[in-house]
C-alpha cells in the first residue's frame, strides 16, 4: 500500500452559486484537501472588520455525497479551517492579512486552506492508528458539492462597507489516497453541524441525535459574525458551564474556559497574539486559547471503543450557561461521528 497525492482540478466562484465535482473512485481516501484563492476589491467603510479566517466565507458550504444520497461531510469553509487547526496541532495555510479592518482594497489576493479528514489524525489526543478511511472503490457515486457565498459574506455584521467584489476566485482540490489498500470493512468518519440562536442569557439546551457513536463534539460561538468567548464567558465572576448528559448520567460538566484550556494542551494548539489586544507576543508570559471554539473529545488514546455510544440512550442533551452579548448570537455544535462497519452474523 502506498500514498498517492493527485490534483483533481478547481471550481470557479459564482456569486451564491453551486458547483459539483465528480471525485474518482478507484482508491481509498485519507484526506480531501482544498485551497481557496480569491482576488477581491473592497469599498472602504467606517467600521467593522473581516470575519474569522476570511476569505473562507466565500465557500458557504462543502458537502461530500456518497451514492447520490448519503451526506458524509457537510461543513462551511471557515469552520473546517479551524477544525483542522484543532485536530492537527497547526493552523492550515492562510494568507489574508490585508483583509483585516474595513479599508479600501484593489485586487487583493488572499488564500486559505482546509481539508476533509477521513482517518483520525496522528497528532492531538490520538496516538494509535485506527481503521477509519473512505473506501471509494465500491461506490457508485462520490460527489463534492460546493455552495458559494458572496463578497460581503467575508465581513462581520458591524461592517458598513458598501461592497466587496469578487473579481475571481477558485477552489483548488486534491487528494491523499492509499493505493492497493486491503479490502476491509473500514469505519467511516461523518461530520455535520447544528446551529442554535441565543436570544437571552441563561440556560440553553440543545438536543442531539442518538443511535450513533460520537468521536467528539465541537462547540463554536459567534456574535454578530465574529468568533467570541463572551457567549460562554470565563473569569473570576463567570463560570459558565457546559453540561453533556442523558437522563441522570453526565458525560461532561465543566466551565467553558477550563475546557478551552484543556483543548490547547490536548490538541497542541499554538495561537498567536489576538489582533487589537495592544500586547506584544511574549511566550514568556502568554499562550492563548482558540477564541470561540470548545472541543469535547471522547477518544483519548486512539481506541474507538472509548467513543460515546448513544445506541442505548433515550436522549442526549447539551446544556450551556450562555450570555447574550450581541444582536445575532449563535451556538453551533459540530458533531464528529464514526460509522462502524456492520458485524456479520457469524462474527457476532
Amino acid at each position: 500500500m502506498k500514498l498517492l497525492r493527485r490534483y483533481l482540478g478547481s471550481l470557479t466562484f459564482s456569486d451564491n452559486g453551486q458547483d459539483t465535482l465528480d471525485l474518482p473512485r478507484n482508491h481509498v481516501y485519507s484526506a480531501l484537501q482544498f485551497l481557496l484563492v480569491a482576488d477581491l476589491d473592497r469599498e472602504a467603510g467606517s467600521g467593522g472588520t473581516c470575519k474569522d479566517s476570511a476569505p473562507a466565507q466565500l465557500v458557504k458550504n462543502l458537502e461530500l455525497v456518497i451514492n447520490g444520497k448519503n451526506t458524509l461531510k457537510r461543513m462551511d469553509f471557515e469552520t473546517l479551517h479551524r477544525l483542522c487547526q484543532m485536530r492537527h496541532g497547526v493552523r492550515p495555510y492562510i494568507y489574508a492579512h490585508e483583509l483585516l479592518g474595513y479599508g479600501a482594497l484593489d485586487d487583493d489576493i488572499s488564500k486559505v486552506m482546509a481539508q476533509f479528514d477521513f482517518e483520525l489524525p496522528r497528532n492531538g489526543p490520538w496516538t494509535k492508528n485506527v481503521d477509519c478511511l473512505l473506501d471509494a472503490r465500491g461506490l457508485s457515486d462520490l460527489d463534492l458539492v460546493v455552495t458559494w457565498g458572496t463578497g460581503l459574506d467575508i465581513m462581520d455584521d458591524t461592517c458598513d462597507c458598501a461592497s466587496v467584489t469578487v473579481n475571481s476566485a477558485k477552489l483548488f482540490v486534491w487528494t491523499i489516497e492509499r493505493v492497493a489498500a486491503p479490502s476491509a470493512n473500514y469505519a467511516m468518519w461523518k461530520e455535520w453541524k447544528k446551529t442554535t440562536s441565543v436570544s437571552a442569557a441563561g440556560s440553553l439546551t440543545i438536543d442531539l441525535p442518538t443511535q450513533t457513536t460520537y468521536e467528539s463534539l465541537f462547540i463554536k460561538t459567534h456574535s454578530d459574525g465574529d468568533q467570541v468567548d463572551t457567549i460562554l464567558p470565563f473569569g473570576l465572576a463567570n463560570l459558565n458551564d457546559i453540561l453533556l448528559y442523558s437522563g441522570t448520567e453526565q458525560f461532561l460538566r465543566l466551565p467553558a474556559g477550563l475546557l478551552q484550556a484543556t483543548n490547547r494542551l490536548d490538541n497542541q494548539i499554538e495561537v498567536p497574539e489576538r489582533i487589537g489586544s495592544g500586547a506584544a507576543l511574549n511566550h514568556a508570559q502568554q499562550e492563548l486559547l482558540l477564541e470561540g471554539y470548545y472541543h469535547v473529545n471522547f477518544v483519548h488514546d486512539g481506541f474507538l471503543t472509548e467513543m460515546l455510544d448513544t445506541s442505548r440512550l433515550s436522549d442526549l442533551k447539551l446544556e450551556l450557561d450562555v450570555a447574550n452579548p450581541g444582536t445575532d448570537d449563535k451556538v453551533e455544535v459540530i458533531a464528529s461521528e464514526i460509522i462502524l462497519p456492520a458485524v456479520s452474523p457469524t462474527a457476532a
